[in-house]
């Protein structure tokens, strides 16, 4: 497949860059493929590399200690991977594995931080988009710790009490632990 200025024009990370930086930028990048299952990175791997999806699906996995694994979001095209981590050289958050068929855009750390030095003016572009995104996370946070906590617990009831699209009634049992259910309904487990 080619790569095209048009192809990282749709990755938001590099909107505002010129065409002839595109052009020079498509240059360093390289195509990956996963196949249904397969993974990308794992959890705590370090981050050199970020990711444009072309084509398919994955989701974030994040482990825990205690060995459970919740997915923390499921991204598909247009989306980009790592691209946090990578910037800042810290290990990845959680682990990405391909639910379909994927195809992927990869960009190097050094390829990418090369152009930031020569092009000052990519640095502002990505510090404007990277603010952006900042600025979406802060908000979702915000709207999660100022909703109701127990109507947060309530609905996760709800959602184990339903079978087959009815709600159960009598004693619920679950293999919830406490901890897991605090982590599902987004609240601290002594609240529990």
């Amino acid at each position: 497949l080619e790569l095209t200025q048009q192809k990282l024009l749709e990755i938001g990370l590099f909107e505002g860059l010129s065409a002839d930086t595109l052009n020079s930028l498509a240059e360093h990048c390289r195509w990956l493929s996963l196949e249904s299952g397969e993974v990308l990175f794992e959890q705590g791997d370090e981050a050199g590399t970020l990711y444009f999806i072309n084509r398919g699906q994955v989701e974030l996995v994040r482990g825990y200690e205690d060995g459970e694994q919740i997915v923390l979001t499921t991204l598909g095209h247009n989306e980009v991977i790592g691209d946090l981590s990578m910037i800042g050289s810290e290990p990845r958050t959680a682990s990405v594995i391909a639910t379909e068929y994927t195809e992927l855009v990869a960009l190097d750390r050094d390829v990418f931080f090369q152009y930031l030095e020569q092009n000052p003016t990519i640095a502002t572009d990505v510090l404007i988009q990277l603010s952006r995104r900042l600025r979406e996370m802060t908000l979702q946070i915000r709207e999660l710790a100022v909703t109701d906590a127990p109507a947060r617990i309530a609905s996760l009831i709800l959602f184990l009490a339903e079978e087959n699209g009815r709600v159960r009634t009598g004693l619920l049992t679950t293999n919830f632990r406490h901890h897991r259910m605090a982590r599902a309904a987004g609240v601290d487990v002594e609240y529990l």
